[in-house]
């Protein structure tokens, strides 16, 4: 008996644990945990939610810009999806400590740098999905007929990086601080830091030191004149994702060479990158900006459509067909041997922001600002770069109508009375479905007058809210009724003398009585 057992196999000797295959293991796990975590989920919907909503309702944007749109969803994605992956990790490598089970950990295989390791890991599948999630975004708008531009792969990364780097955070806050509340009050801190930054009171490039910068210029701009700082800044939150998760597993308790080694080389690229971003504007882009404004024609492309020709940059060549929509909306309200006078539409852009708070410009300023922008070229009609939200159909009809009624450039966004500004309003508002809702939507929300043109451009009008009152009355009319009426007293409606009172009388509308002296328009248009 004793023989026998002595010849039966021996079992063998238990193998010490692979702790890089449970790290992996464990890290699978929470990588299925954490897109489930309700404040995942809830930060999922509250990204995509708006834009499926716009896109069931017919309210997106038609004529996207695809060098604003790479950028312009980052704070959102840092509010609410890095806010959510923060959450989520915290609790998630918090989970022993509120449920008091660090003491069984001992026994496992994995050591608490292994395990921080795990969760750190957890965090790049839900990356990897934010990045597919802005693929798509950016891949339909870009699949727009009106489209215009093109995105900076630079500017998408940034939100799988952000969660990323929130991801990071979470885990080393865990590390840092046993309670559950901190990473709340750091997503607070960080959204209120993104925000404060971007105001004009603070220095230009401080922002860029955050994990979002919000710098947005004056309007859209050609890809050519933009200036964001987008590839350092990738790199800069790449070194901070990476000096974060060294500092997660040296407080989880690893040491060594090599975590010192990448310690040091993510401190270099989170500095180096960090004050790249500083450099100023290049010599192309200053010179690009120049030419933009003061010679735009090098730089744009025209097309003749009838008497009217379009000439818009190359990222925005696609609108000029919804531009003649418009237009020929206004001139099918005009006589005809007034709508076929040539007449030219140049988009412009401004890199100069004229609306900051406090910026007081005096009459003679803006008489000598739109004096200078009409220089460039006598006569032809501004058009911005933005398109397709009521508002901007409406600014290019107003100015066409003017310059059809009038026979002059803009102005200096003085008032517009009398017949002129009746006729100028009716004008616009008549041209298309979209000028008409733009025009209302713009008289619902002004005070005094209605403003027609972009306040970022010098040129521009406004016309008093009595002029207003009988333009509003002829579009409840037939558009072909009142054009009629229009062709036949064309001479008198377009005079300059020729008051509000009498185009009522011409047009058959009533015109409000004149306000108290006081509170009337002074009208040198």
């Amino acid at each position: 008996m004793t023989a026998a057992l002595a010849e039966r196999p021996t079992a063998p000797a238990p193998l010490p644990g692979d702790p890089r295959r449970a790290m992996l293991a464990l890290a699978r796990v929470e990588a299925v945990r954490l897109p489930r975590h309700p404040a995942v989920i809830a930060g999922l919907l509250l990204f995509a939610a708006p834009e499926i909503y716009r896109w069931l309702t017919g309210q997106a944007n038609r004529f996207p810009v695809l060098q604003d749109e790479d950028w312009s969803t980052q704070f959102l994605a840092l509010l609410v999806l890095g806010g959510g992956v923060l959450i989520a990790a915290n609790l998630a490598a918090l989970r022993a400590d509120r449920h008091a089970t660090t003491g069984l950990y001992d026994t496992l295989v994995l050591t608490p740098p292994w395990r921080t390791g795990a969760f750190l890991l957890a965090v790049l599948p839900f990356a990897v999905l934010v990045a597919a999630l802005i693929a798509v975004r950016i891949a339909l708008l870009a699949l727009l007929p009106g489209a215009a531009g093109r995105p900076d792969p630079a500017e998408l990364a940034v939100h799988p990086a952000v969660v990323l780097l929130f991801g990071a955070a979470g885990v080393l806050l865990a590390r840092l601080v046993r309670t559950v509340i901190v990473a709340p009050l750091l997503l607070l801190a960080a959204a209120v830091a993104v925000y404060a930054a971007a105001l004009p009171s603070l220095p230009g490039r401080v922002r860029w030191l955050l994990p979002v910068a919000l710098e947005q210029p004056p309007m859209p701009v050609p890809v050519a004149l933009a200036s964001r700082p987008s590839g350092w800044h990738l790199a800069y939150v790449a070194g901070l994702i990476a000096l974060v998760a060294m500092a997660a597993l040296a407080a989880a308790g690893a040491r060594g060479r090599r975590l010192v080694v990448a310690g040091a080389a993510a401190l270099a690229v989170a500095a180096g990158a960090g004050a790249a971003q500083f450099r100023p504007v290049s010599d192309a882009v200053r010179d690009a900006r120049v030419t933009a404004a003061e010679r735009p024609a090098e730089m744009q492309g025209c097309r003749s459509i009838g008497a009217v020709t379009y000439c818009a940059f190359g990222d925005f060549r696609s609108w000029t067909g919804d531009w003649d929509t418009v237009v020929r909306g206004v001139l099918r309200g005009v006589p005809a041997e007034v709508a076929g006078r040539p007449l030219v539409v140049r988009q412009r852009v401004s890199t100069e922001d004229r609306m900051v708070d406090g910026q007081v410009v005096t009459a003679e300023e803006q008489v000598a600002a739109a004096a200078e922008w009409q220089r460039i070229e006598p006569g032809a009609v501004t058009v911005g770069t933005r398109w397709g939200d009521g508002r901007s159909e409406m600014a290019l009809a107003g100015l066409v109508a003017y310059r059809v009624v009038s026979g002059e450039a803009a102005p200096a966004h003085i008032p517009v009375c009398g017949a002129r500004g009746v006729l100028v309003a009716w004008l616009a508002g008549q041209a298309t479905p979209e000028t008409a809702a733009g025009l209302r939507a713009v008289d619902a929300t002004s005070w005094g007058g209605v403003p027609f043109g972009d306040m970022r451009f010098p040129v521009g009008f406004s016309v008093p809210d009595r002029e207003m009152a009988a333009a509003s009355a002829l579009l409840r009319r037939p558009p072909g009724e009142v054009a009629a009426t229009v062709a036949r007293s064309w001479a008198e409606l377009t005079a300059a003398g020729t008051s509000a009172d009498r185009a009522g009388d011409l047009l058959g509308v009533a015109v409000p009585p004149l306000p108290p002296v006081e509170e009337r328009t002074r009208c040198d248009g």
